[in-house]
C-alpha cells in the first residue's frame, strides 16, 4: 500500500528538511552524563519555516505530520514536537523532557484532559542515553486548559509523535539497506543473501505501517490514541534493532549514524506509553 503525499505537504516536508540542514543528533553518548540536545538555533530556524504555527486547527494537521516525519529522520530534539503541540515541556512521573529552565509544563490529566503547570525550580538532572534532557521536578500550580483545546492540544501532538516514529523508522532502515548493498560477504553483497533480505522486507513492512498510521492521524477527531501509539513505538524499536542486526557489530560504530536511531526511538516510544498511561 502506498501513499500519496499532497504537492503542498511535500514542498512543506522539503522547508523544514532545509531549516534542519546539516545538523546532527550526537552521536557519541556521555555515559552517566546528563544530557539535552535541544537546540534554540533549530528552533529558531523553524519557526521561520512556519512549523510553530502549525497547530490552531485539524485542517493543519497533514503539515504536522510531514513535518514531523522530518524531524525524525534527523532524530531531532523531541522538544520540537512537544512545545508546539502542548504548548510547553512534557512532564509525566515526575519527570520533565526537555525541561530545564522551563517557566511551564504540560502535564497529562486522565480521561485527556491537559493543564500547564509550574515548577517548584528548575529540576534536578537525570542522565539519560538519548539526549532528552530530563529533569526530575515537582509542580507548584497548574491551570486546565479547557476540554476542546486540550482536545487539540492532544490530536496534534498525537499526529506529531507518529510521524516522528515514522521518520525514525524509516531513516534507520534507509542506512541498514545501504550498508546491506554496500557491504560484501561471502563473496556477494549483504542484499542478496535472503536471510537479510527478509529482515529488511519485515522492517520495510513495519515502516511503511507507521506512515500510513501517521497519515491516518491527520483524520483523528479524538486526542492522543492510546493503541496507535503503543503499536508504532514498538513497531519503530523493532525496525531500529533490525537495522542493528543488518549492520552487526559496526553498527555501534559512531561512523555509521545508526545508534543514535536505535537509542531515540526505545527513548521515545517509553515517553509515549508514559503519556497513554496518564491519559487513561
Amino acid at each position: 500500500m502506498t501513499f500519496d503525499v499532497p504537492a503542498e505537504l511535500t514542498l512543506f516536508a522539503e522547508s523544514v528538511r532545509t531549516a534542519i540542514g546539516a545538523w546532527e543528533p550526537q552521536r557519541e553518548p556521555e555515559l552517566g552524563a546528563w544530557q539535552d540536545d535541544r537546540d534554540d538555533a533549530l528552533a529558531d530556524r523553524l519557526a521561520g519555516s512556519g512549523w510553530s504555527q502549525l497547530w490552531a486547527g485539524e485542517e493543519l494537521l497533514g503539515a504536522v505530520v510531514a513535518g514531523a516525519v522530518e524531524l525524525g529522520r534527523a532524530a531531532a530534539p523531541a522538544s520540537l514536537l512537544d512545545e508546539p503541540t502542548l504548548g510547553a515541556p512534557l512532564w509525566v512521573e515526575g519527570r520533565a523532557r526537555h525541561g530545564r529552565g522551563a517557566g511551564s509544563l504540560a502535564v497529562p490529566r486522565r480521561g485527556g484532559g491537559l493543564a500547564l503547570a509550574t515548577p517548584t525550580d528548575e529540576g534536578r538532572a537525570e542522565p539519560t542515553l538519548d539526549g532528552s534532557g530530563t529533569v526530575l521536578v515537582e509542580l507548584a500550580s497548574a491551570a486546565e486548559l479547557e476540554p476542546v483545546a486540550a482536545a487539540a492540544c492532544w490530536r496534534a501532538w498525537n499526529a506529531a509523535a507518529l510521524g516522528y516514529l515514522a521518520g525514525l523508522a524509516s531513516r534507520a532502515l534507509g542506512l541498514a539497506v545501504e550498508h546491506a548493498r554496500a557491504r560484501e560477504q561471502f563473496g556477494a553483497p549483504l542484499a542478496s543473501l535472503p536471510a537479510v533480505q527478509s529482515r529488511l522486507a519485515d522492517a520495510a513492512l513495519a515502516s511503511e505501517a507507521i506512515t500510513l498510521l501517521a497519515w491516518a492521524a491527520t483524520a483523528n477527531d479524538d486526542g492522543a490514541r492510546d493503541g496507535e501509539l503503543r503499536w508504532a513505538g514498538s513497531a519503530c524499536c523493532d525496525v531500529t534493532a533490525s537495522a542493528q542486526q543488518v549492520h552487526g557489530a559496526i553498527g555501534f560504530a559512531l561512523e555509521t549514524g545508526l545508534h543514535p536511531y536505535y537509542r531515540r526511538a526505545r527513548a521515545v516510544s517509553a515517553w509515549n506509553v508514559a503519556v497513554c498511561d496518564a491519559l487513561r
